[in-house]
């Protein structure tokens, strides 16, 4: 990744976390537990990226994105079944 392409990397994550901030505060205030890694991860499935661009943005493999969504459905007592839209809308 080139300097530019890094910096616009950061200009996006940054812009994400400032527009999503009330978000995140609200599924903060909803389940305590979770960590800035979570709420950051949370933050890109409301913005619908897909895997692979959230592997991108965290700087992991796809299979570790996987595995981190697998963990945040755990960690919000998601079933299998639902959708991630429907938990965006349950904050919102």
């Amino acid at each position: 990744m080139t300097i530019l392409e890094r910096q616009l990397m950061d200009h996006l994550l940054l812009e994400l976390d400032t527009a999503n901030g009330l978000f995140q505060q609200k599924l903060k205030d909803q389940h305590p537990k979770l960590t800035p890694y979570d709420l950051r991860l949370c933050t890109y499935l409301k913005s619908n990226l897909s895997t692979k661009e959230i592997a991108v943005l965290l700087n992991i493999t796809p299979d570790s994105a996987k595995k981190a969504k697998h963990r945040l459905r755990k960690k919000l007592a998601l079933q299998p079944t639902s959708s991630w839209t429907e938990v965006v809308k349950s904050v919102d």
